[in-house]
């Protein structure tokens, strides 16, 4: 049983991805895959989920979640209280239960795909950056474009 519905809340947001509330039977597989942790997923986003431990234990570090449908993603603990865990993903790939991609995240996507390390090169193997003017606005266009995505990156957070 599967609910997809999207949380919502009066307290306040810390979290830079939206949620999708969700019922999902997985597997934490700790280490080296020697410890198998059964669990329930509450919650999941781009960047991480929220699971509850069918009995308490102290759980820490790296780790893999495998979904029941076999989906796996490498992820780190980053809160645990109680029979609750919340985890990061570590592995840049958003998960296939995720919500899909907010306006922000589609912009920071198509940003990051701007080919201005292709540009800048094609450039300098034109010879066009002898000109100190375009050199010095190729220099500010690769500042600003990182900037950029940092920022972005920010307000969306990885996936």
């Amino acid at each position: 049983m599967t609910d997809t519905e999207e949380t919502q809340s009066t307290a306040p947001v810390r979290r830079s991805a939206k949620r999708r509330r969700i019922v999902k039977g997985a597997w934490l597989v700790l280490g080296d895959g020697e410890t198998t942790i059964y669990c329930v997923v509450r919650d999941i986003s781009a960047t991480g989920a929220r699971v509850k431990l069918s009995e308490m234990m102290q759980i820490d570090g790296h780790l893999r979640l495998t979904l029941s449908d076999g989906e796996t993603l490498d992820a780190e603990v980053v809160r645990h209280v109680g029979e609750e865990v919340g985890i990061r993903f570590t592995n840049g790939e958003r998960p296939s239960l995720a919500p899909p991609p907010g306006p922000m995240e589609e912009l920071l996507r198509n940003v990051m795909e701007l080919e201005i390390e292709e540009v800048l090169e094609r450039l300098d193997s034109l010879g066009l950056t002898k000109d100190e003017a375009i050199a010095h606005t190729a220099e500010t266009l690769h500042k600003a474009h990182s900037d950029l995505v940092a920022m972005l990156g920010n307000k969306v957070g990885p996936w």
